[in-house]
Formats: structure tokens, sequence, C-alpha cells
């Protein structure tokens, strides 16, 4: 799972690129979120893709659009659950 994070002054510019360029990617989104922050928005889209190439790729794409101020991509990691406790006899 990575994350994708970007900035832009067109919150529905940037989105609807953001959506079609990860359908042409056939890369699957798991969840995005748009916030409005300081006179620009910030976007947040959770990419479900184990090819970490893929996901550079789209960001580049994404990058270079009008409009997007900044972007940054992450990996997100998954904290495995602790083991249980065992007791002393």
């Amino acid at each position: 799972m990575f994350i994708l994070e970007l900035q832009a002054s067109d919150v529905h510019a940037a989105l609807g690129r953001l959506l079609d360029q990860t359908r042409v990617a056939g890369l699957r989104l798991a969840a995005v979120n748009a916030r409005a922050e300081a006179g620009e928005y910030r976007i947040r889209a959770s990419i479900d893709a184990g090819d970490c190439e893929a996901v550079d790729r789209l960001a580049r794409r994404v990058g270079t659009m009008i409009g997007v101020a900044a972007i940054e991509v992450s990996r997100e990691c998954r904290s495995a659950m602790p083991a249980p406790c065992a007791t002393a006899p």
C-alpha cells in the first residue's frame, strides 16, 4: 500500500486528473481524501499496489500537471500485531 499526497490550487482538476491517471495506470485506489489547507488543497490517496515503480510513474505524471504544487509518495507500513504474552506457570 502506498500513500500519494499532493497539494494543488484547484481540487476538482487535480482530483479528476489523479483519478484518471490512476485508472490509466491500472492501479487500484483504496481511499481518497481531499481537504482545504491554507488557501490550497491537499489530496491524499491510498493506492493498493505492490509495484513501487508503477506508483512512482503515476506520481511523476501527476506532478507535472498544471496546478499541482507538490507531490510526495510514501509506503504505508502496517504494524504487526504483538505476540501474546506467555504467562508463567
